[in-house]
């Protein structure tokens, strides 16, 4: 099969590979083998970065046969919005689902009166979700106060 692109439809579809190494990769410290396919993929699409107008964007490194974007693409690289939104969203969702649910667990502490049934577990946990939610859309990060349990060691 062969698939023709415009250089800008190539562009985007390169933005779109960087969006998803990222997810993939953006916390790992090793890569690691079930995302080998995709690695290949990625550098099948590179390997025409030159033909298609972006040999401004990367460079090819043969020592290690690896595509790197340049610094100044890296710099004004468009795809970086997408993964700054998303990076944003998922902390705040993650942080509202995991403080809601710690909350429902002290709730449901034998010694409290927390819901008992699994229909009025999830509709707390969800009114508990909300609650966070809607703070941190409000108050963002002055909204959160922790307080150590211990002291930290240095």
């Amino acid at each position: 099969m062969k698939i023709n692109f415009t250089k800008q439809e190539y562009q985007a579809l390169v933005e779109m590979l960087l969006i998803a190494d990222w997810v993939l990769h953006g916390h790992e410290v090793e890569p690691g083998a079930a995302t080998k396919p995709y690695e290949a993929l990625r550098k099948k699409v590179l390997s025409h970065y030159k033909a298609m107008g972006m040999e401004e964007a990367f460079e090819y490194s043969p020592k290690d046969d690896e595509y790197y974007e340049t610094a100044d693409y890296e710099a004004r690289a468009p795809h970086t919005r997408f993964i700054d939104a998303y990076d944003d969203q998922v902390f705040w969702s993650q942080l509202a689902e995991r403080l809601a649910a710690r909350d429902l667990a002290a709730e449901a502490a034998p010694d409290s009166s927390g819901p008992a049934d699994e229909e009025a577990r999830l509709t707390r946990l969800f009114e508990l979700t909300e609650h966070y939610e809607a703070l941190f859309a409000k108050s963002g990060v002055d909204s959160i106060r922790c307080i150590p349990t211990t002291s930290p060691t240095h």
